[in-house]
């Protein structure tokens, strides 16, 4: 590769969390000059999980951090997803059978702290010393020229580049300049995240090795194991009413408690676990195919945010990663032709899981008639069935040695 080595200024990427780290270590990789740009203090992760199904683990070999990322990681040995409201069990994915493994070439499925990933390629990241990682930086718009890019700061500054590689997130200051009318789609739900001693949970939950879910009208709870099972990580999800604005006051607290008393003793006591002073507002994207600019390329939820059902928000973005650089690699100096062909070959995947996400959150939340059909559908589904459901995203995809 070519094009950035001789290149007078450096590779800049925008954003330092998981997609933006892994970017720079790829291109470091490489041997380009890269400069991270994160607008906060410090470079870091929210501390919570994160799901990776085996689809991600060779994207992470690939970058040379998947043998350290196994090891910090929990491995479950299944997904339950259950009703909320009557306890049925509606689906149950084996991850540790040799069915599993041979259909997945032998890749694990993977829950790890964030931090713990974040602080993985970091470090990685540190031992390149063409890679500066540089933080109280934020990135409002661009400009360029056939030859190079000049990024704007609020802080007053000019950073210039021979690319970019936008990885700022779901409300991307780069994308909404490229397509100023494209705006995050509002779900309607928050999120409400807590990590808690596996000591603290009930004694029937210390027990799971699993990654379980129940979902209901109005809201799922979803919680596994962590840091060799010493950590439970929760997620709280609550369809948020219109005459409520915030989840601060008492009429948030009686909705949700009312939801709660509905269902199941064990996500009735597993999500009273959870810290509701914060909330994340739950959104996606529209599917795009654009996602370069000239030099300038998003990439990871700046290109293709999702909801959550999948479970695949961090492995698209890897994926993303991997891809991109090969591309890079490949098209030497000429980084928009290795741009076009990165959104040529990652559109569809992405917006199907976009897609895909989008129709599992309704069988997630849905009520009346169209639960008891989603039920039925889903108890009728056997081991083989969920892979074939899942085998075009499981599936490692090939990736150069």
């Amino acid at each position: 590769m070519t094009s950035a080595l001789t290149a007078q200024h450096p590779v800049v990427v925008v954003g330092g969390g998981i997609g933006g780290v892994a970017m720079a270590l790829a291109l470091g990789r490489q041997g380009h000059r890269v400069q991270l740009l994160e607008q906060a203090d410090q470079i870091g992760a929210i501390g919570y999980g994160v799901q990776m199904g085996p689809n991600v683990m060779p994207m992470l070999d690939f970058l040379g951090v998947g043998e350290a990322v196994r090891a910090a990681s929990y491995m479950p040995k299944e997904i339950l997803l259950y009703d909320y409201l009557t306890g049925q069990t509606l689906s149950s994915i084996p991850l540790q059978t040799d069915a599993f493994y041979q259909r997945y070439q032998s890749q694990p499925y993977i829950a790890i702290h964030r931090a713990d990933l974040h602080e993985l390629l970091l470090k990685a990241c540190r031992q390149h010393p063409n890679i500066s990682l540089n933080q109280s930086t934020t990135v409002t718009g661009y400009s360029q020229t056939p030859d190079g890019v000049s990024l704007e700061t609020v802080q007053g500054e000019g950073v210039e580049a021979v690319a970019v590689m936008a990885c700022d997130g779901l409300r991307s200051r780069l994308r909404a300049q490229m397509h100023p009318a494209d705006v995050p789609r509002e779900s309607g739900y928050v999120a409400h995240r807590s990590l808690i001693p596996m000591a603290q949970a009930p004694a029937h939950v210390q027990q799971r090795q699993s990654v379980t879910m129940w979902a209901g009208p109005g809201l799922h709870v979803i919680y596994y194991p962590l840091r060799q099972a010493s950590m439970l990580n929760i997620v709280l999800v609550v369809r948020l009413p219109e005459h409520i604005a915030s989840t601060q006051d008492e009429a948030y607290a009686a909705y949700l408690q009312n939801l709660l008393d509905q269902g199941q003793p064990e996500p009735q006591q597993v999500a009273r676990l959870v810290n509701l002073e914060r909330r994340w507002a739950i959104a996606d994207r529209e599917p795009n195919r654009t996602w370069h600019d000239g030099r300038v390329c998003l990439l990871g939820d700046a290109a293709h945010a999702t909801l959550q059902s999948l479970a695949q928000g961090a492995g698209m973005a890897i994926e993303d990663v991997v891809c991109l650089s090969e591309y890079l690699h490949a098209h030497g100096t000429d980084v928009t032709a290795a741009f076009k062909a990165f959104e040529r070959t990652r559109f569809l995947r992405t917006a199907r899981v976009q897609w895909v996400s989008r129709h599992l959150w309704e069988d997630y939340h849905c009520e009346g008639v169209q639960a008891q059909v989603r039920s039925e559908i889903f108890s009728q589904r056997d081991e083989q069935d969920h892979y074939r459901c899942l085998d075009w995203l499981w599936t490692p995809q090939s990736v150069a040695a």
